[in-house]
């Protein structure tokens, strides 16, 4: 028995000998186990600082919201006063977005980075799942050769060898499930990677802009400079807007400004959020 032991490899049967099966395809499954455990470790790093700021954000633009239209009657009363009651409540909302913008670049960088981990474990596991099917093919050979003259030990052995393929069958959906879930996240964090370029360096300037030009404020943060770098759509408003004679304040247009960028922030956070369901998905389909 000794003997035989010595001689069977993980993916090597022989009829009879009770320990090849033991072993057989191990090798394969102990490679799964190494690749789950390195995903859990990467999953364990999600950062949820992001969703909780765009909901803050979020929060603030609504109380910046409610507030404008509390005042639609301002231009009849004391209009600087009022306005500059807005101008505070806009740097309240300020704050969150410059704080926003430097964790939606971080965001970004940790997204890409971890985006080439997966696809190096995605291609682990193409090689983990190759490898699976290769050994149940090579187990279901030897079922092929039972004979119903077999004795009752190969019988046995024959039956403890369909179980040890289920069983690397099952390890084998498990990896075809995860790769799935790889998949997907990769193709999210795509999206979400794209959606922060386009918040910071569209959605944000611009709604800085516009807003700063609806309260005719030149200037509403010592630190921030001019945005140097505009999309047409926001240069054609700007122009629009310094040609204008009117000094009032239009409160339509300050809602939809503000609307604008809240949908393009409900969007990441949906995007956000998604990630989360399909890490949670890939972390379950792993245990």
């Amino acid at each position: 028995m000794d003997n035989d032991f010595n001689i069977a490899t993980q993916d090597q049967l022989l009829v009879g000998n009770s320990d090849s099966i033991l072993i057989f395809g191990c090798d394969a499954q102990q490679h799964l186990r190494e690749f789950s455990k390195m995903v859990s470790n990467q999953l364990l790093t999600q950062n949820n600082e992001l969703e909780d700021l765009i909901q803050d954000i979020s929060n603030q633009i609504d109380v910046f919201q409610d507030s404008i239209k509390k005042k639609p009657t301002f231009l009849f009363g004391n209009k600087d006063k009022k306005r500059r009651s807005l101008v505070r409540e806009y740097n309240d909302v300020l704050y969150y977005i410059d704080k926003m913008e430097l964790s939606l670049k971080l965001q970004e960088a940790q997204i890409i980075k971890e985006s080439k981990i997966f696809e190096e474990l995605g291609k682990q596991l193409d090689t983990t799942s190759t490898n699976l099917n290769k050994v149940i093919a090579y187990g279901n050979n030897f079922l092929n050769q039972r004979d119903d003259d077999d004795s009752e030990d190969l019988k046995s052995w024959y039956n403890r060898l369909s179980k040890r393929i289920e069983s690397l069958q099952i390890s084998n959906t498990v990896a075809m499930q995860s790769k799935v879930q790889i998949n997907l996240m990769l193709e999210n964090n795509t999206q979400l990677v794209d959606r922060i370029v386009e918040a910071v360096s569209t959605t944000i300037p611009i709604w800085r802009n516009q807003i700063t030009l609806l309260l005719g404020v030149e200037k509403v943060n010592q630190n921030i400079e001019i945005e140097q770098r505009m999309v047409k759509a926001a240069e054609g408003y700007i122009s629009k807007q310094k040609k204008s004679k009117s000094k009032e304040l239009d409160i339509d247009e300050l809602l939809m400004v503000n609307e604008s960028l809240k949908n393009a922030l409900d969007e990441l956070d949906r995007i956000e959020k998604r990630d989360g369901d399909i890490r949670l998905e890939l972390n379950k389909s792993l245990r």
